[in-house]
């Protein structure tokens, strides 16, 4: 899924400095854009050489999506290095891959209600995917101990449930490692494979019969990377939070469904804790509070970012639709041990990571948009995090922290809604007056003032980072005024419209 590119626009006395967007994604990455960090990133680079899988045209490799039984038969015959005919003009594309799998007895005639193209284009199952690899590795001459066999039949709670066409091999497929169990000790034989899953059964019938060495660690039983903000992590609870650091200075909504706690010193140390269902599920900083077993910290490049994280993603697949993610100098987001990672970078410090999120991989999948729902409370979020921002911005260059104006926040708010109603994105309105004009017609008086528009932008810390990386927009935040409000409205073309106005009385 993709949304508009976000704009922004600055003012100051003189309207309309410029107008910024960000630039389109980057070419075709030679490695997979969305394995770093995931489980089977080890298998699916284990087995990719070998020309048992392939990615898909945008670079992506899809580790969550489900497969279909032609699309797993192709795999195991590729595996088995079964030579395969060239398919005719008009066939269906899957029919030589059939008919070697067919002569290796991986399927039979009747296989799947019969082979047509239909039914071999349906996702595969579990106890389908044990059939086919099980009678790969016996098609090599290999058997399975009866031993083995009797072990596994006990090994999980649901095995009794395998149709009686596929227990045998759903059985010797536990024993041999090649599906294991879920947390809960159930194999799930109904449930639909996913290409992850495929990648690492096919690694493992590649090891069983010797094509490939088992030097591979099963990242589950390795020590897990973690990333820590001023010393909380995702998992932890919300007692330890609040017994470490005591009550937040408030609670905000968030676009995913979850409460950020927001914590500060003086616009110093400023961390957000995300928390839903009292446990920790997100974090934010824009501070030197970022600390990890791999290394990545703030003040980093992307180039080193990127070669601790891996490539940035291009997308998140999220069941059937792909959500379109930012990747140039200024922003990109990684998924790096089943935790989702955006980094913001600023252009005018040497391209160094200033601020990032931290998202559960489960809480990510689970928010199935590029914006939260349209509420008082999410804009009001917007709102109050984008005041902090400008304040935790310029408290790091020394100079004054802002307090807000109320008053000022109106006609920020009047700007924001017009702009969604009336269809443009101008400092100036249709009916022609600039911000100095809505300022004083609303009896605010000033002897500065400046102004900043963003539209399109998912959240705050977007928006924030879309004006830290324009220099029109970077020269408001640390202008020489006193005090500011922030307009925030859902709604219009670009579904989202900010407005920051900054005064000296």
């Amino acid at each position: 899924m993709f949304n508009k590119k976000p704009r922004l626009m600055a003012g100051i006395l003189s309207i309309l400095i410029l107008i910024s967007t960000f630039s389109g994604l980057p070419a075709f990455a030679a490695s997979f854009t969305d394995v770093a960090g995931h489980w089977a990133e080890p298998y699916v680079y284990a087995v990719e050489p070998l020309g048992v899988i392939s990615g898909f045209p945008d670079g992506s490799y899809k580790p969550e999506q489900t497969l279909t039984r032609i699309q797993f038969i192709k795999m195991v015959v590729a595996s088995l290095k079964q030579p395969v005919r060239t398919s005719a003009s008009g066939e269906y594309w899957g029919t030589p891959y059939v008919e070697a799998a067919l002569s290796l007895r991986l399927i039979s005639d009747n296989a799947f209600d019969g082979l047509s193209p239909i039914n071999l284009d349906k996702k595969i199952t579990r106890q389908e995917m044990a059939s086919i690899v099980v009678n790969a590795y016996k098609s090599t001459g290999e058997t399975v101990s009866n031993a083995d066999m009797q072990a596994a039949a006990s090994k999980l709670t649901d095995l009794n449930k395998v149709s009686p066409d596929y227990y045998e091999q759903s059985v010797a497929a536990v024993a041999l490692g090649f599906i294991g169990g879920f947390p809960d000790n159930t194999f799930r034989p109904l449930e639909n494979a996913s290409r992850a899953q495929a990648a690492k059964v096919t690694y493992t019938l590649l090891v069983e019969i010797g094509t490939l060495s088992a030097n591979l660690t099963d990242p589950s039983l390795t020590q897990k990377t973690t990333y820590a903000v001023n010393g909380i992590e995702l998992g932890d609870s919300l007692s330890w939070v609040l017994s470490k650091y005591g009550q937040p200075i408030r609670e905000d909504a968030s676009e995913y469904g979850f409460k950020w706690l927001v914590y500060h010193q003086n616009y110093k140390n400023y961390f957000l804790v995300g928390i839903q269902n009292n446990t920790v599920v997100g974090l934010y900083t824009a501070s030197d509070l970022l600390t990890s077993t791999n290394g990545l910290k703030i003040n980093q490049t992307k180039t080193s970012v990127t070669s601790t994280l891996g490539a940035p993603l291009k997308g998140i697949l999220k069941g059937y639709s792909e959500f379109q993610q930012y990747d140039d100098a200024e922003v990109a987001t990684y998924l790096n041990n089943k935790v989702y990672i955006t980094t913001y970078y600023d252009t005018q410090n040497s391209g160094k990571m200033y601020a990032i999120k931290i998202v559960d991989y489960n809480v990510e999948q689970a928010f199935k948009s590029h914006y939260g729902t349209a509420s008082e409370a999410l804009k009001t979020a917007y709102e109050k995090e984008l005041f902090d921002l400008v304040n935790v911005f310029r408290t790091s260059l020394n100079l004054n922290t802002l307090t807000w104006n109320e008053a000022v926040a109106v006609v920020a708010r009047k700007h924001s809604v017009d702009m969604a109603v009336r269809k443009f994105f101008d400092h100036t309105n249709p009916s022609g007056y600039t911000p100095f004009d809505r300022l004083l017609a609303d009896g605010v008086d000033y002897t500065l003032a400046a102004e900043n528009i963003a539209a399109g932008y998912t959240n705050a810390f977007s928006t924030h980072n879309g004006w830290v990386n324009s220099p029109g927009h970077r020269e408001n935040l640390v202008r020489n005024v006193r005090q500011v409000g922030i307009g925030v409205h859902f709604g219009g073309d670009y579904r989202i419209y900010y407005t920051q106005d900054f005064i000296t009385p």
